[in-house]
């Protein structure tokens, strides 16, 4: 009987403070097993995106080949987007001159660019550089090598170094590095152009074929997931009935990772972005605003 008892005393169940160890053990165990899940979920979608990308170049040096239309067939992406602009040209849309597949989460995924007339691959990360493609994985900041802007040479490659997180190239902290360098393009800081049209309220083209990315501001997107194209219309009409087929002046303040020219027009005197900012066609682009002093 005595040992009855004790039996069924034994078997009144846990304690509160097991209860708890025991929730607690599950739920460690339960975020070590989901961030792994997430990590090869990762995996997958920048296996699938280098897979696509690399598609898209055989397709259409395929096409050229045969002398075909150069469009390619859109891939189906999981966490990546093909950023086309509606236009599947292998040589880019009008806005770049790049095919390119852009992650949602930019900062652990790597972008991927492919340029038809190079053939080239490439891949970069948020703030970051990249390994070659198709390894594409992110170099830390340990393990970059500082540069000198006498060894880099290139205005233009100076850039893409300030872009992937080399800010000391940055001494004067304007968003433009190593100035003293000559620009590949050989384009003046200053200068007049004359405009051939605009893609929409910040990019236009000069009639030579330069791209311009208006500075300091950005407008509403025609397509895209964050696209306000009612907005975005007004804003590429307002300024094409500025500056279409008009001399301007721009002031070339650097150069992006799509090759466009990042500079300031004026036109009779008034400064383009600050108009479009206070006719509401524009909002100031806040992480790239150093370099107008309208803007800071």
């Amino acid at each position: 009987m005595y040992s009855f008892k004790k039996l069924k005393r034994s078997n009144n169940g846990f304690s509160l403070i097991e209860l708890i160890m025991v929730f607690g053990v599950l739920s460690i165990l339960g975020i070590v097993a989901f961030s792994r899940f997430l990590e090869v979920v990762r995996k997958a979608e920048k296996v699938i995106a280098a897979n696509a990308i690399s598609s898209i170049k055989i397709e259409c040096e395929s096409k050229n080949y045969l002398r075909g239309d150069l469009i390619y067939t859109p891939a189906n992406l999981i966490g990546y987007a093909i950023d086309n602009e509606g236009i599947n040209k292998c040589t880019g849309n009008e806005k770049f001159s790049l095919v390119s597949i852009i992650p949602k989460d930019l900062k652990n995924q790597p972008s991927f660019f492919y340029d038809f007339e190079s053939g080239e691959i490439s891949c970069i990360y948020e703030g970051s550089e990249a390994t070659a493609f198709p390894e594409c994985r992110k170099i830390p900041l340990s393990e970059r090598e500082k540069q000198r802007c006498a060894d880099i040479g290139d205005w233009s490659k100076a850039q893409k170094f300030l872009q992937a997180g080399h800010s000391y190239l940055d001494r004067d902290k304007d968003g433009v590095a190593c100035e003293a360098l000559g620009r590949k393009s050989n384009k003046p800081e200053i200068g007049e152009i004359t405009i051939k049209g605009c893609y929409d309220g910040d990019t236009c083209t000069s009639s030579e074929g330069e791209k311009i990315r208006l500075a300091c501001i950005d407008t509403p997107e025609i397509r895209g997931k964050r696209a306000k194209p009612n907005e975005a219309i007004a804003a590429k009409n307002f300024l094409n009935e500025k500056i279409k087929g008009k001399k301007v002046s721009i002031r070339r303040v650097t150069e992006d990772k799509y090759g466009r020219t990042v500079g300031e027009l004026s036109f009779n005197g008034e400064n383009l972005q600050e108009l479009l900012v206070k006719e509401g066609h524009a909002e100031i682009y806040k992480k790239y605003s150093k370099p107008c002093k309208w803007a800071s």
